[in-house]
């Protein structure tokens, strides 16, 4: 049995997580176990889509949470790890700028990714869920400032999209509704006559989601506007105080149920599979792939 141990710091539009998991191969079948996860709400979004770049302020709270976050990376002696940074960077005016001062200030390179590369690697996690030929398997991330889509079929390549629908991404009407036409007419071509869509969630605020309605692995769009009514009602102190989440999320998943119950309704689906994974899953998988072995998962 062989054990590696590696490292995902997923720099995104709401927050920076560092995910570090041992990849255990055991006769060349791989299993991932989590060491360690934190997340920290940078908020980076919040600068991007409102002044297009990201101030002085978050730049240098961005490098000192990476120069903490490779210090964990030490101590819990990882032997691979790998930096990717998502559509806050990657719509930012400064983003060569904020490469170059991360680079110099910690020494780490910031690979800032395509959308299609963001939905693939959300994708990785789930590319062995193609058992039936008539069934579309659909992944979907709710992040900050993007809605990632993944559409797997079996004996097909996975084909990736991204959709500017996002947690504090601030959208005219006109703008939010062009968007959701561009994702329904895309999920027609994706689903091309096959009969049944199966529906997964992956990301932060599904995950809490999940954790809410005490980790079924599933939640019913029924469940789901259900407890998007009864947090609707409240006042925003009784919200703040009720939602029994953190603070940060309390502030992003009113929005996250939203574009969740309109997609759940464009695929009509009556509900959703949550696997409890997400980008930085993704991250390691591929890193495993490029720096230890090519073995399947």
């Amino acid at each position: 049995m062989n054990i590696n141990r590696l490292a995902a710091i997923d720099i995104g539009s709401n927050s920076v997580k560092l995910l570090i998991s041992d990849a255990i191969n055991s006769n060349n079948k791989i299993a991932l176990r989590t060491a360690s996860f934190t997340r920290v709400p940078l908020q980076l979004g919040e600068d991007t889509f409102s002044m297009g770049y990201v101030s002085e302020e978050k730049i240098r709270k961005l490098s000192e949470l990476i120069k903490t976050f490779i210090s964990l990376v030490q101590i819990n002696e990882v032997e691979y790890w790998s930096i990717c940074a998502t559509s806050a960077l990657r719509e930012a005016a400064n983003a060569n700028e904020i490469v170059d001062y991360l680079w110099n200030s910690t020494r780490q390179y910031i690979n800032i990714i395509s959308t299609d590369e963001e939905a693939r690697l959300i994708g990785l996690n789930l590319e062995n869920r193609r058992d039936d030929d008539n069934k579309v398997y659909v992944v979907a991330d709710v992040g900050g400032g993007c809605t990632e889509i993944t559409a797997f079929v079996k004996n097909q390549k996975p084909v990736y999209k991204s959709f500017d629908l996002g947690t504090i991404r601030p959208l005219k009407k006109e703008e939010e509704l062009s968007e959701w036409k561009k994702l329904e007419t895309w999920m027609q071509s994706v689903r091309n006559g096959h009969k049944e869509l199966i529906l997964m969630g992956s990301g932060g605020n599904i995950n809490q989601l999940n954790s809410i309605f005490r980790k079924r692995g599933k939640i019913k769009r029924y469940d789901l506007n259900k407890y998007y009514i009864y947090l609707k009602e409240m006042d925003y102190e009784e919200f703040i105080f009720s939602a029994k989440i953190g603070l940060n999320r309390a502030m992003v998943i009113m929005p996250a149920i939203k574009i969740y119950l309109h997609l759940m309704k464009i695929l009509k689906a009556e509900e959703i599979e949550i696997p409890v994974i997400g980008l930085a899953d993704g991250m390691i998988r591929n890193l495993y792939s490029e720096k230890i072995s090519k073995i399947q998962f």
